[in-house]
């Protein structure tokens, strides 16, 4: 009895470590450098964004998967770092860059907050200047550690090893 409970104890630990794990994604910019992304996939992530953060490390990003293509505009309302904007199309290429487009500052009127718009399959927030200093041009890819497709709830899920080896011990068990 002890070893089914210390098993299944192990998988609700996997499974849970795996859907966390879907929520992030590490990058391979052209220079080969990795950035983690936390991924907004739901409308709700991607409205929200990266507002009300103080900061953003050189090796951190958020990148939103969409539904559907179609022209994307993104501002900086409530967003207090200065951040490059990245628009990606089809497996992951490079349309469109903005450099170091302003934070917003308190009290500013909406009218004159930042705001950037380009065609999109996905787009790609990193801290000012990291597009330049990762060599990131129009037409360039850049790799996901995950595999992407819009128009997906979350991206296409592959279990751990783990995961796969603890649900298999528990097919085992129970029979």
């Amino acid at each position: 009895m002890k070893n089914i409970i210390a098993l299944l104890l192990q998988f609700a630990l996997c499974t849970a470590a795996a859907g966390a794990a879907d929520k992030t994604a590490v990058l391979t910019m052209p220079d080969g450098s990795k950035v983690e992304v936390e991924l907004a996939l739901t409308p709700k992530e991607q409205e929200r964004g990266l507002m009300f953060r103080e900061s953003l490390a050189e090796d951190r990003g958020m990148l939103f998967v969409f539904k559907d293509g179609g022209v994307k505009t993104f501002w900086m309302k409530n967003t207090y770092i200065p951040l490059d904007i990245v628009f990606l199309g089809a497996g992951l290429k490079v349309t469109n860059i903005y450099h170091r487009v302003p934070r917003s500052r308190a009290g500013q009127p909406e009218m004159e907050v930042a705001k950037v718009s380009a065609p999109a399959s996905y787009v790609l927030e990193l801290a000012a200047g990291k597009a330049r200093k990762c060599g990131l041009k129009p037409n360039l890819f850049i790799r996901s550690s995950v595999p992407l497709a819009p128009g997906a709830a979350s991206p296409a899920k592959r279990q751990p090893a783990a995961v796969r080896r603890s649900t298999a011990a528990a097919a085992a068990v129970s029979r």
